[in-house]
């Protein structure tokens, strides 16, 4: 039998999601975090995060509506700009990610947005990238998750039926 497959997301899981980043800024910063809407980190509910996650928005769409609402509470930030990325990765999650390929589970990262936080062809120098048997952003799908496209796109880089 075979050991199952794992398909990592990056944005909230491998890595902080930048709303979460941005609430520990604002606290410091004094930011009204009671009345601005961060995604799934921030106190206010934020629909366009839900309309997001359903397929409704993309995320450079949602990130604009974020730059919106920072611009008009009086806040210079620039979430892509503005976020160093080193050191941003969940110790936990890597510690996951090394234990279950030690244990002989292939794993794959399906991201909808990698290549706009961390570049072009990051998957190439990418320091994490031997912990996984398949890399896969929707920028060389052309089809964000929810759908069914990228998913399928893992699958066949895992060269697995998508049951698997």
């Amino acid at each position: 039998m075979r050991l199952p497959h794992v398909i990592w997301d990056m944005g909230g899981i491998v890595y902080r999601y930048f709303t979460e980043l941005m609430v520990e800024l604002g606290e410091r910063e004094g930011w009204p975090l009671d009345s601005l809407p961060l995604g799934p980190t921030g106190s206010a509910p934020d629909h366009d995060y839900e309309r997001m996650l359903e397929g409704g928005l993309d995320e450079p769409e949602y990130l604009q509506i974020v730059r919106g609402r920072l611009r008009r509470a009086g806040i210079r930030f620039d979430p892509v700009a503005d976020i160093a990325w080193d050191g941003r990765v969940r110790p936990e999650t890597m510690r996951l990610i090394t234990d279950l390929g030690s244990a002989g589970h292939r794993q794959a990262t399906l991201t909808n947005d990698a290549t706009r936080w961390l570049g072009p062809n990051w998957w190439d120098t990418w320091q994490y990238a031997t912990h996984f048997d398949a890399m896969v952003d929707v920028a060389t799908v052309g089809v964000r998750k929810p759908a069914p496209e990228p998913y399928l796109s893992v699958a066949a880089a895992l060269d697995v039926p998508p049951g698997e």
